[in-house]
């Protein structure tokens, strides 16, 4: 049985062109294009008001990098407010929201700590939102975190004064995280 009946056969391509994207990718600027990644972790809740609640719906392993998918929740439309630039990394208002980790070792990255978009550097870990969308009551955002974290407690944190959310830490064991990034890596091979 077939259920599409236009079969054209193989077009001969072998993904070779992802060789050059691999070998010009600055892993600081995001996941990997060439991987599927694993989702390594489910859901669960950094810190909750009468007004909003900050979760991370999931965390998806690449070889270098996990990618984290923070969610907003407000209660009603009247506590959302234009997230555009509350939720970014160049918001200046001293009360805008933060999101952050710190690996075992003591290393850090969080957002918020910049006047303008990212100038990525290679020193220690780097922490970018990479995309976002809103609606009237959700907001949702993906942080790519790199490199990978070593061995020992992940603590994953918020803090949003305008919003009543002093810093929040959750803890969390990277070996599951760890074990996913290892099975993930590029779905095209040279030929």
């Amino acid at each position: 049985m077939n259920l599409f009946d236009d079969d054209f056969g193989s077009n001969g391509r072998t993904g070779g062109d992802w060789e050059n994207h691999r070998k010009h990718r600055d892993p600081r600027s995001g996941p990997a294009l060439d991987e599927i990644g694993v989702l390594a972790l489910s859901s669960f809740q950094l810190a909750r008001t009468d007004e909003v609640v900050v979760a991370v719906r999931g965390i998806t392993a690449y070889s270098d990098g996990l990618l984290l998918a923070v969610v907003v929740l407000f209660s009603d439309e009247q506590a959302a407010e234009d997230l555009s630039w509350a939720m970014r990394d160049f918001s200046r208002s001293p009360g805008r929201f933060r999101f952050g980790c710190v690996f075992a070792d003591g290393q850090s990255a969080t957002s918020g700590t910049r006047d303008a978009p990212a100038v990525r550097t290679a020193e220690g870990p780097a922490l970018l939102l990479t995309d976002s969308s809103s609606s009237a009551l959700v907001w949702d955002g993906d942080y790519w975190l790199t490199p990978l974290p070593p061995k020992g407690p992940l603590v994953l944190g918020c803090r949003w004064p305008d919003r009543g959310i002093p810093e929040t830490l959750v803890e969390i064991d990277p070996a599951p995280l760890l074990i996913a990034a290892a099975s993930s890596g590029p779905v095209w091979t040279a030929p």
